[in-house]
């Protein structure tokens, strides 16, 4: 079997700007350049977007019209997690690939269509400890999928410790970065004092944090710059938090080159999640020279990265994320020894390769489910 037809299963996709969406599309076309059969199934949630349309060799079908599936507070709406979950049931009833991968998010669309079809490889990007419907979900997710894959070890163990699942059955694929894009050939055009946010604006983000601990930067060192890239839910109120804070810029969603510009000239990047299965804007400013703070919250794995010593780790509150901003401003020995580190660390995680461990997988799974 050289060739695999393979369907992913995924609630939202590009054009539409998240981790996942990034993930998906980032595998998938490397897939789809090696030759193989690549369809995305995912939600048609703007009526200018075409009902299916070839996108770097992948085959996308929208067969699902959702109007304002993302809510006004960043949620899903539960109507519209129904009619996608029931559309992936028909349409997988029918279908005939070699793997079905699914996008663990909102976990319904699993649930439905995993007794129709096989192989499925589940994918778990995060493992939730609350709310009490979100447990019941995932234990439901993890009896559908014949192989699960985490996004990273931190999750892996999360799958082990609260699921019960069987270590065997779980692989490990990062989540990546395309190292050449993102990588910084010239370290004179970073600008001292410039620190920058990429990412959604959704509440679990905590970007009020950065607002509050760059308020304090700045009273200390005149001449700092923060920019917010993404767009949210939360934009309108942290734009009113950043009220008569000089230097403090919202871009809203760029496009990729404007953003990895501005990413490369940046001197530092700040992630205050309080989840993150593993986070790809982290790595992105990895490649591009930035050292990263990120904080000390229970689920997010991006902390994870202190252990290559690439990143900074401190308490999720304002004062220790300004603290920890200033040491890296002020201790200019310490930036180049995080940030050499941190390309370093980077390199290792291009989407190449990781699509290269995604090809082995599910050509795996594939032959063991034709013996």
């Amino acid at each position: 079997m050289s060739r695999l037809r393979v369907a992913l299963l995924t609630e939202l996709f590009y054009p539409h700007i998240g981790g996942n969406e990034r993930r998906f599309f980032e595998i998938g076309r490397r897939l789809a350049k090696k030759g193989h059969d690549i369809h995305v199934f995912t939600i048609r949630y703007d009526e200018n977007l075409p009902k299916e349309e070839v996108i770097e060799g992948m085959t996308i079908h929208r067969y699902v019209r959702v109007k304002s599936y993302i809510m006004p507070d960043g949620g899903r709406s539960s109507g519209g997690v129904l009619k996608y979950a029931f559309a992936t049931f028909t349409h997988m009833f029918k279908s005939n690939f070699d793997v079905y991968y699914s996008n663990e998010w909102p976990m319904l669309h699993s649930i439905f269509a995993g007794p129709a079809i096989s192989p499925l490889i589940q994918e778990w990007c995060e493992v939730w400890i609350k709310p009490l419907r979100a447990i019941f979900l995932q234990n439901l997710l993890k009896k559908v999928a014949d192989h699960h894959v985490a996004v990273s070890e931190f999750t892996k163990q999360r799958l082990i410790r609260l699921l019960k699942l069987n270590p065997k059955e779980i692989t490990i694929i990062p989540n990546g970065v395309d190292y050449a894009k993102y990588r910084c050939d010239n370290f004179d055009n970073k600008v001292w004092g410039r620190i920058v946010y990429v990412g959604r604006l959704v509440p679990h983000k905590h970007i009020e944090l950065l607002l509050d601990a760059f308020r304090y930067v700045k009273e200390k060192i005149a001449n700092v710059e923060l920019h917010i890239i993404g767009s949210g839910p939360m934009l309108p109120k942290l734009k009113e938090r950043a009220t008569n804070i000089d230097g403090c810029f919202f871009h809203g969603s760029l496009p990729d080159d404007e953003m990895i510009r501005l990413l490369k000239s940046a001197w530092l990047f700040v992630l205050p999640s309080e989840r993150e299965g593993s986070g790809i804007a982290a790595l992105e400013a990895m490649a591009a020279g930035v050292p990263v703070i990120t904080v000390n919250f229970p689920d997010n794995a991006t902390k994870l990265l202190a252990k290559y010593n690439c990143c900074l780790v401190t308490e999720p509150n304002s004062d220790s994320i300004a603290s920890e901003i200033l040491s890296l401003l002020y201790n200019e020995d310490l930036w180049k020894k995080i940030r050499y580190n941190a390309i370093s660390v980077a390199k290792r995680y291009d989407w190449n390769a990781i699509s290269d461990d995604m090809e082995n997988l599910l050509r795996k799974i594939a032959y063991e489910m034709e013996e």
